[in-house]
């Protein structure tokens, strides 16, 4: 195939530059700001503050009630983790270049059975956040997402077996 040259050569290169742009903006591949969640430790401070007015009894039940309402914010029940992390997981835009959950793009790898493949939460992490560590040519974007968010998403792909 003869290489192409001077003008032609020019317009077919932004051109096939200009295609992967499109391609990458409308599957979801481009960065998207993280999604807001609620903060719900002002609720319990509230509930710890109304559980100081009442007797010691009552005190230390509503303290712990309070700690487990923090510990069950911070980390989704077994059954909710699933819902979850694909409520992140379509904010994020992941399954535009990912299989997820059976549906998704072809350009990522595919996370259906994810947690076969023995890589740890810690290292599912570092790959969400900073994949570049683990990969410097890839062309997953880095997704800064909380730790809450990080966690819940790492745990449920680990769980992908």
């Amino acid at each position: 195939m003869k290489a192409l040259k001077g003008k032609k050569g020019l317009t077919v290169l932004f051109t096939a530059l200009f295609l992967v742009l499109v391609s990458f903006s409308l599957y979801g591949c481009a960065k998207k700001p993280a999604a807001t969640t609620t903060k719900p430790a002002k609720k319990v401070k509230k509930a710890a503050k109304k559980a100081s007015k009442t007797s010691k009894v009552k005190t230390k039940t509503k303290k712990a009630k309070a700690k487990a309402k923090t510990v069950s914010a911070s980390k989704p029940a077994a059954g909710n983790l699933k819902t979850a992390a694909m409520k992140i997981i379509k904010a994020q835009g992941c399954q535009g270049c990912h299989v997820i959950d059976g549906k998704g793009g072809s350009i990522g790898p595919n996370l259906d059975k994810e947690g076969t493949r023995g890589h740890s939460v810690h290292w599912i992490e570092v790959q969400i956040n900073t994949p570049k560590v683990h990969d410097k040519t890839t062309m997953m974007p880095n997704h800064n997402l909380n730790p809450t968010q990080l966690k819940t998403v790492a745990e449920y792909l680990e769980s992908l077996k």
